[in-house]
């Protein structure tokens, strides 16, 4: 389906809006997406989605992102949880959309369902709409034509949506320009890195009543380590393996629910003609380009061009060709250009990307098919395994949840649920026991150890995460808090003293600095007056990882009449950050380029406001406990 709008990326996985049309084959089964007698994980107004839609979708897309997936565990475990997210995200967006196309009554004729059936190429056969081969599809999935083209109708209705947004939007010639100065701005500033060691006074001493009155304050940084015995118990995922029982009957049913999964994708043959924008002027290459083409169409023969004049080493070699692709294998917009040359022997227009310039051919085509049950045996089995271990897993987890909160005093109830006999600590540091217990030593166990149930109400944790384990614990016993005597401290507590009162210094001559930039002092007289040097930076942009992210977004915060700012870049530690001066913009992108990229953009934000306006307005409530 459509992948939803996101506000935050993650850095290791990007989100974007995919608008098109959808392989048939995934749509089987889609009265199946809001429907079941699952665990609910979400209602939407009188809709719900259940676990098992959830975890079908969530397994698929997880085999797709499996290369981005992290080899950390604990890194590899919240990616899984926000692709997780992610797809019931994209599941509720879908129902929204859906009763908002069916409340306003958006139409599909006939003829447009028509057409979209007889252009999908899953239904062709040597290179046209065949019925035998559309009615035959359908029945051998046991879906009846009518059940199809119904499903096929929201489809297309959910697309109009989609469409619509895409077509109110546009960029005018002047935004064109505004955008492109903001983007591709660059900045001149410099860096001044003060210390609170700098402002230390090491020969001014506290008297005794000062460093007494700091000591009864601070305490507890004074505190001896506390000691703990804790309780607990793991459960390994890998159980649940041992205890599936899979036959082959279970294997194929699987397999007929979820064929879309064991698609072949389309393969075409194909030849180029490259003229690299590294080898040539761009502006030679756009004319010989068009040369190249109009030869072409001249009768010139595509093959001996391509020996002639692309600069492909591997491919030039023979007459062009570069094999068998499919629409995954190569960049998006060739792979588009390759994909909608109707005919064998069909020459592509001209494809114009960052690296240069592309005249493609196709050659051969190998139509989508779905591998039969014999081929993907194994890998049937190993999806099926995972669906049934994530169903079971996340029926124990309610299960463990349910038990922990109606026994918070005692896991006795938990180790005979489980079988699994509780593991404890003995009275020990919290360093020994990270060390001691390794399972332990993890943030977000440590997280429930110090919260106020586990740690002074001496209940139950809820059931934790932890890799492919399931941790629950209860702090059985803990020693009493004891503080180091202020005799044995004092001579910390003076040098506490004297970095506190450095930092309070500290801050106060940041803000006279400041002050005195603003009204027209220049940086030379403060790194004397301060004995410190700045550094200079020029041509930095809003893209520049050679900058922390925290810097780099205060320097492009600042203008012209307010140049100057400063951020914390450590304890006790600041950098004051003064603009010299800002730079137009300006992009190597042609204008076409750059209005495609602001152009998405903006019907990324347009959609984005659509979806959150949507889901403002509808019931939503989402079950975290059974996701």
């Amino acid at each position: 389906m459509l992948q939803n709008i996101r506000d935050k990326s993650t850095g290791w996985i990007a989100y974007v809006i995919v608008i098109g049309i959808s392989i048939p084959f995934a749509l089987w089964g889609i009265d199946q997406y809001f429907t079941s007698n699952n665990v609910i994980v979400a209602e939407i107004n009188d809709t719900k989605i259940s676990l098992e839609r959830l975890n079908n979708e969530y397994q698929g897309r997880l085999q797709e992102m499996q290369s981005l997936i992290s080899k950390d565990q604990s890194e590899a475990e919240l990616q899984k949880k926000i692709i997780k997210r992610t797809v019931l995200d994209e599941l509720i967006d879908s129902v929204l959309v859906r009763e908002f196309v069916n409340k306003n009554k958006f139409q599909v004729t006939e003829k447009s369902l028509i057409a979209d059936i007889k252009n999908n190429k899953i239904f062709h056969e040597n290179n046209k709409f065949n019925p035998k081969r559309y009615q035959n599809l359908l029945q051998s999935q046991g879906i009846n034509i009518s059940d199809y083209e119904r499903i096929r109708t929201s489809e297309l209705k959910t697309l109009q949506f989609y469409n619509n947004i895409v077509e109110a939007s546009f960029i005018t010639t002047q935004q064109l320009k505004d955008l492109e100065n903001l983007k591709y701005q660059k900045r001149n500033f410099k860096l001044l890195s003060l210390s609170y060691k700098d402002f230390v006074k090491n020969d001014k001493k506290s008297t005794e009543k000062q460093k007494k009155d700091f000591y009864v304050k601070y305490r507890n940084i004074f505190s001896m380590p506390e000691k703990f015995d804790i309780q607990y118990i793991v459960f390994n995922k890998e159980i649940l393996k041992k205890q599936l029982n899979i036959n082959l009957s279970n294997l194929e049913n699987y397999y007929n629910e979820n064929k879309f999964k064991y698609i072949i994708p389309e393969k075409r043959k194909v030849s180029q003609i490259f003229l690299s924008n590294l080898k040539n002027d761009k502006e030679k290459n756009s004319k010989l380009i068009k040369l190249i083409f109009e030869k072409i169409n001249n009768g010139e023969t595509f093959e001996v061009l391509a020996r002639k004049y692309s600069n492909d080493k591997l491919s030039n070699k023979k007459n062009g060709d570069i094999g068998w692709v499919s629409r995954n294998e190569i960049a998006k917009k060739i792979s588009d250009e390759i994909f909608t040359i109707k005919n064998i022997e069909g020459i592509s227009g001209i494809v114009e990307v960052e690296s240069g310039f592309y005249l493609l051919k196709l050659k051969g085509l190998k139509e989508a098919k779905v591998k039969s049950f014999s081929e993907v045996k194994d890998a049937v089995k190993k999806d099926y395994e995972n669906i049934q271990v994530v169903n079971k897993y996340d029926e124990i987890f309610e299960d463990l949840s349910n038990i922990l909160f109606e026994n918070p005093d005692s896991l006795i109830n938990v180790e005979e649920y489980l079988s699994v006999k509780k593991i404890s600590t003995g009275l020990s540091t919290l360093s020994k026991i990270k060390k001691d217990h390794k399972i332990l030593n993890n943030q977000k166990i440590l997280e429930s150890l110090s919260s106020q149930s586990v740690s002074n109400d001496n209940q139950n944790s809820a059931p934790i995460e932890v890799k492919d384990n399931i941790v629950m614990l209860r702090i059985n016993n803990k020693s009493p808090i004891e503080y180091k005597k202020y005799e044995d401290v004092k001579k910390e507590v003076e040098s506490l003293i004297n970095t506190e009162n450095a930092i309070e210094s500290m801050n106060e001559s940041i803000k006279n600095i400041e002050t005195k930039i603003k009204e027209g002092a220049d940086i030379k007289d403060i790194e004397n007056l301060i004995n410190k040097k700045s550094t200079y930076y020029s041509d930095i942009e809003r893209a520049d990882d050679s900058i922390p992210p925290s810097i780099l977004t205060k320097v492009f915060s600042l203008t012209k009449d307010n140049n100057v700012t400063s951020i914390e870049s450590g304890t006790g530690n600041y950098e004051l950050i003064v603009l010299d001066s800002i730079e137009k913009g300006e992009s190597d992108l042609s204008r076409k380029s750059l209005k495609t990229m602001f152009y998405n953009e903006q019907v990324n934000a347009v959609l984005y406001s659509v979806i959150q306006s949507l889901r403002e307005q509808a019931k939503i409530k989402i079950y975290p406990k059974n996701l």
